[in-house]
């Protein structure tokens, strides 16, 4: 995958259960796109769900296929019209819900724009500019906001040294960080971008493959796809909540009128719609269960399901199973740990169940 996400899925087993499916295989969680991207390696078509614009950023350029050479010609354009720019903050952009309650992860900071040093800010700034203001095709474009998103944690506080991605899920600037120069960040994310996107063979928007920003709960699902989900369950990994680290940028930028471009449709970021525990937000596990249940009733007339649930409590596994039966009738249920799976935080459990129907 180019781009990370906090999601983890375990790759080996879906591929497995992908390599018996035959049609168009749906995902309304869809994350990074892990599970659309193995139905297309296995020869169906895939539709992607997720409400989190910053979610389908990363799907779209793990996924659909870009002009590699186009977009190296296009990375070195904005690093050639980089222009000096006095910002020194984002707008709005405050780690607090609108009830006034802090995000759940957030730790030693109180806005987005903390995490960068003034030098680093207006460089980003600048970026985020020459890439609004290049021309080139949407596809192309969307790309470069990707590489302008993996450059900015490189190029902010929480960057440690000898540390790679994000690897803590949570706001918070380190006591030994040490940020790298945001044009030498950004000039990097793009020469990676472009490897990928030459070894790497892409799928056809519209063709091959559908990415949509939609709320699970109000899609329309066709009885014919064959749903394969992964659902996000717990409060360990928030998200939306820690997606703003980059929203709070693509917001000052052209993102939404390009997204427009290629979904037909205005995009926003909808954090309160998102289902996940979050005691902040007012979601705790009895309210999830009861929005999961309404997600299970709406897809319970599709002829082939699978749910693929990553649980850390046996109680929470028991619910889910009751709540799936008595949404879907008849299901075969299969238990399963992922030895070497990678952690995420002290309740990254390893226990899968799989439901499907």
């Amino acid at each position: 995958m180019l781009m990370r996400y906090w999601g983890r899925k375990p790759l080996k087993l879906i591929d497995e259960i992908m390599s018996d499916i035959d049609g168009t295989v749906i995902d309304p969680f869809g994350g990074a796109g892990t599970i659309v991207l193995s139905a297309l390696k296995h020869g169906n078509k895939g539709v992607y769900l997720d409400i989190n614009p910053y979610a389908w950023l990363v799907a779209f350029v793990n996924i659909v296929e870009i002009n590699a050479e186009e977009f190296m010609r296009r990375g070195e354009e904005v690093l050639e019209n980089l222009t000096e720019v006095r910002k020194r903050t984002l707008r709005n952009d405050y780690l607090y819900y609108p009830n006034g309650k802090p995000f759940w992860k957030e730790r030693n900071v109180e806005r987005v724009s903390q995490f960068f040093s003034p030098n680093n800010f207006r460089k980003l700034y600048s970026i985020l500019r020459a890439i609004d203001n290049g021309k080139t095709s949407p596809e192309v474009k969307i790309a470069l906001y990707g590489a302008f998103c993996s450059s900015l944690f490189k190029a902010s506080k929480m960057k440690r040294e000898n540390a790679g991605s994000w690897g803590v899920p949570s706001y918070w600037i380190p006591e030994r960080h040490k940020e790298v120069d945001a044009v030498e960040a950004f000039s990097s994310e793009v020469k990676r971008f472009y490897s990928y996107f030459r070894r790497n063979r892409g799928y056809k928007l519209h063709e091959d493959v559908e990415l949509f920003i939609k709320n699970s709960l109000s899609f329309r699902y066709d009885k014919d796809l064959i749903l394969f989900t992964d659902p996000p369950f717990f409060d360990e990994v928030q998200y939306m909540e820690l997606s703003f680290f980059y929203w709070a940028w693509l917001r000052e930028s052209k993102f939404k009128e390009v997204v427009k471009e290629i979904i037909g449709e205005n995009i926003a970021f909808r954090m309160h719609d998102e289902i996940i525990v979050n005691p902040n937000k007012g979601i705790n596990y009895a309210k999830y269960l009861k929005l999961l249940d309404k997600f299970l009733i709406k897809t319970r007339k599709m002829k082939v399901k699978y749910l693929l649930f990553h649980y850390d409590k046996d109680e929470l596994k028991r619910r889910v199973i009751s709540l799936t039966k008595e949404a879907w009738n008849i299901i075969k249920i299969e238990e399963i740990e992922i030895n070497n799976q990678r952690n995420i935080g002290p309740k990254g459990g390893k226990k899968y169940v799989l439901i499907y129907s």
